[in-house]
């Protein structure tokens, strides 16, 4: 059914979309700042990220199928207010086990507003005219990571980290009124069972696991037995999570849904997009910060031009799938992507700025491409009655990729970085003249967070003829170049599978079509 005035109601969950977005994309130039603030590692940082998307993901199908039973608006304007409230908590934070707090509260309460914007959509807009509405929407999406990555860096710079969560939560509880007036209420009319708590439980184990391995794995190692036992945590839950919910009436995680290609594998395209987006974001937030010359309003100026260029194309995106095959609109992004994860692999510590803006712009125009596309797919494969569920599966999804992205591509970059930083201390050492025990000091104080260097120190490296200060930029600029080379490869080789996916799922396409026109 359309709404009267289908516009108006979608440009204010416009802005509850943007708000929340925007506050997203401040968390990447504001990581380094944190990370310094509370005086943890780089292997850790990824907590800050994975505590925030395990309550987004794991609630996002939750609340969808809870919008489902008691109403939209109701969830959502709920979340808009708890969202506000959790930015103010980060703020004013005084330890970094309240700042993780308050960053799985800002996931729960995004968990409230994203399915349910994804479902107004297929209510407000037949899908004939859903194209425009998706690219619009991408749009507005994409629009407030670019803005939030330019003005977090800026703000960051000037004011200090605390003032992006300032901002953005001031934003949450203005964007509370247009939702409030112009927004109806909505439901299923479709009865549901009782909820699923088994299922919950289970879904939050198996999420938990997922998105917390690569941080257990870089700081305890592969082979530990904590890595193990998370491991097997996952796996178990996972197994029993699929059982639940095939024998369960109403399922946290609808095996129907699941079960339907059309909706699952445009949604694991999708996952693989996000993870390799969001490790291409956070690993240039280190490398660009901690370059010779780089700043946190450098980095916002990349997420600019990263997400600006798929302001372009999303909204091109969304009338070209109205009338071309979604699947070839996200062959095409998906090959763009490629294009640019082997340029990214080039980027080296003195690279120009402009040509990492140009590498960003290749991958941001190709996401933004991708998404109505697979939206539109994805969304089109659930029942109208389950839509809610079914946005909030697909919200899993997309919330999946972006937490386990970033681990992934910090854990891999923070183990690099480390390890080649001591190998080119000791062989730019030993070069030098210097004895083990004076380039076993400089390891040490490479790999800590201390900033003045021991003045003791100094004098030893001094009386072999070398600055101690010359030793450790050289073998800074040998571990970041080696760690985002290293990330660079990995991500390539996952936006291959995704095409390789997508040239799959055109094959089910032409076979469903001869099938349809083959004689009975």
């Amino acid at each position: 059914m359309e709404a009267r005035n289908p516009w108006g109601i979608f440009i204010a969950l416009l802005f509850g979309t943007f708000v929340t977005i925007e506050a997203a994309a401040f968390q990447a130039p504001a990581l380094p700042s944190v990370t310094r603030h509370f005086g943890i590692p780089v292997s850790l940082a990824a907590l800050i990220l994975v505590l925030y998307f395990l309550a987004l993901t794991v609630f996002a199908p939750i609340m969808g199928r809870f919008g489902d039973q008691h109403g939209r608006r109701k969830v959502l304007t709920g979340g808009l207010l708890i969202f506000a409230l959790s930015e103010f908590a980060a703020a004013w934070a005084p330890n970094f086990a309240t700042f993780l707090a308050a960053r799985f509260a800002q996931g729960f309460g995004v968990a409230c507003i994203l399915p349910g914007v994804f479902a107004y959509v297929t209510h407000l807009f037949p899908e004939q005219r859903r194209g425009t509405a998706l690219g619009l929407l991408t749009f507005t999406m994409t629009f407030g990571a670019a803005s939030g990555g330019l003005l977090g860096g800026l703000l960051i710079d000037r004011l200090g980290w605390p003032s992006v969560y300032w901002i953005s939560g001031a934003l949450a509880l203005a964007g509370l009124l247009p939702v409030r007036m112009l927004v109806p209420e909505i439901r299923s009319e479709h009865k549901e069972g009782t909820f699923d708590y088994p299922g919950a439980m289970l879904l939050f184990a198996t999420i938990a696991s997922l998105l917390s391995l690569p941080t257990w794995a870089s700081n305890f190692g592969a082979r530990s037995p904590i890595t193990w036992g998370i491991v097997v945590i996952g796996c178990t839950s996972l197994i029993m999570l699929w059982k639940q919910s095939r024998r369960t009436v109403t399922p946290v995680v609808d095996a129907a849904i699941l079960s339907r290609p059309a909706f699952a594998l445009p949604s694991a395209i999708y996952w693989l997009h996000m993870l390799f987006f969001s490790g291409v974001l956070y690993s240039l937030a280190f490398f660009i910060n901690n370059r010779p010359g780089g700043s946190a309003a450098q980095f916002g100026f990349v997420t600019l031009f990263l997400y600006g260029s798929g302001l372009l194309s999303a909204p091109l995106a969304g009338r070209l799938i109205d009338r071309f095959e979604p699947r070839t609109i996200s062959i095409l992004a998906l090959t763009g992507s490629l294009a640019g994860a082997l340029l990214f692999v080039g980027i080296k510590v003195d690279t120009p700025l402009w040509v990492v803006i140009t590498i960003t712009c290749v991958l941001g125009f190709s996401m933004g491409a991708n998404t109505p596309s697979i939206m539109k797919m994805a969304f089109s494969a659930v029942p109208p009655q389950k839509m809610g569920a079914g946005t909030g599966l697909f919200s899993m999804f997309r919330d999946l990729g972006s937490p386990t992205g970033s681990s992934l591509a910090l854990a891999v970059f923070g183990a690099t970085l480390a390890h080649q930083t001591r190998a080119s201390l000791q062989q730019h050492g030993a070069s030098a003249g210097l004895d083990p025990q004076t380039i076993d000091a400089l390891t040490r104080f490479a790999g800590s967070r201390s900033q003045i260097l021991p003045t003791d120190l100094s004098a030893r490296v001094a009386a072999h003829g070398v600055e101690a200060q010359s030793l450790l930029h050289q073998a800074s600029r040998d571990g970041l170049e080696t760690a985002l080379t290293n990330v660079g490869y990995l991500l390539t080789t996952m936006i291959g599978f995704a095409l390789l996916l997508a040239l799959r799922l055109r094959r089910r396409a032409a076979a469903s079509a001869r099938s349809a026109t083959a004689p009975r």
